[in-house]
């Protein structure tokens, strides 16, 4: 049985409506990602008890918590504020509705929990004095010590600067890994979701449009979409190859081109004379911008191209139909 179920849940608001169903497994990290407006922290909001559905139902370990007040679902949640309380130090800021077994000592489980996340003897430390990675980690560690069942996180680190956020993002992964506690995460930022997530669920419009593993919605994109935020690539229409199909597209990674001459053509999509647009040196190889009959294909290469046209060759595995 799904630890979360989110079961048709509905909110509408004036020019913006949220629709979606899915599930979760207990201990599961999954992100979400999606465009401002796709309905991602709405989503979190509804959860989480802020904001209360239209129509359908939450269910947290089979317990139906969709109309249950903020303070009795028993959900954590970290925001991108810190959110900390400025007249408590940090120790006190994660005592803050800690739950400890009978007989264990919460200065100690406090220092447990600062090791945790790598800010061993901060306990004294005033919040004004921490910069906003520590502050960001101190919030996690109060989130974890209240033992929430599910714990959401809207945009934990985007107020960080990016070799940071990296740290961190490795932390958190980290945490959920040592503590098996279930995670909710929202990003915006596609390389984060994919460096800590379980499963990735992509929201556009208040709906979902794909849910799966990093690799399944990077490599087995369902829709156009999903394939272009989640990645690089290119989409070209099936009736440019004679197939009159509405709004389908073969769509494909700039890494599986591949430039050398091919014997079996028949297990590759050609595209001849693609025209080279623009060439950027990255330090690890090339990325190209060529020219196929009117549409833009990325494609990245080891070696700069010595001609103004060239033969691309996709592996039929590699290509996608989708609309």
């Amino acid at each position: 049985m799904a630890y979360l179920e989110c079961k048709d849940l509905r909110r509408v608001h004036t020019q913006f409506s949220l629709d979606v169903s899915f599930s979760m497994d207990k201990g599961e990290l999954l992100c979400i990602i999606g465009p401002s407006g796709s309905g991602k922290s709405t989503l979190l909001s509804l959860i989480c008890g802020i904001d209360t559905p239209d129509s359908g139902t939450i269910l947290l370990d089979g317990k139906d918590i969709s109309r249950e007040p903020i303070q009795r679902r028993n959900i954590g949640m970290v925001f991108q504020d810190f959110s900390l309380f400025l007249s408590m130090d940090v120790a006190k800021n994660i005592q803050y509705g800690m739950k400890t077994e009978p007989g264990k000592d919460k200065a100690r489980e406090t220092e447990r929990l600062l090791e945790m996340v790598g800010l061993q003897g901060y306990g004294k430390r005033k919040v004004t004095e921490l910069s906003g990675g520590e502050a960001q980690r101190v919030a996690l560690a109060r989130a974890v010590a209240a033992k929430p069942q599910i714990l959401l996180l809207d945009e934990p680190l985007s107020a960080l600067d990016a070799p940071l956020r990296k740290r961190i993002r490795t932390m958190i992964r980290q945490i959920h890994d040592s503590t098996g506690i279930t995670m909710l995460y929202v990003t915006h930022d596609r390389e984060e979701a994919f460096a800590i997530a379980d499963r990735i669920m992509i929201m556009n419009g208040g709906t979902i449009e794909s849910i799966g593993t990093p690799e399944e919605i990077y490599h087995h994109p369902k829709n156009l979409f999903s394939a272009f935020f989640t990645g690089d690539g290119t989409g070209i229409p099936m009736s440019l190859f004679g197939d009159k199909t509405e709004k389908k597209y073969l769509f494909f990674r700039p890494e599986d081109i591949i430039f050398d001459e091919i014997s079996d053509q028949d297990k590759y999509v050609i595209l001849k004379n693609a025209e080279v647009f623009s060439v950027e040196y990255t330090g690890s190889g090339y990325v190209l911008k060529l020219n196929f009959k009117g549409y833009m294909v990325t494609a990245y290469s080891q070696r700069r191209p010595e001609s103004k046209t060239m033969d691309l060759a996709i592996p039929a595995e590699a290509v996608a139909t989708l609309s």
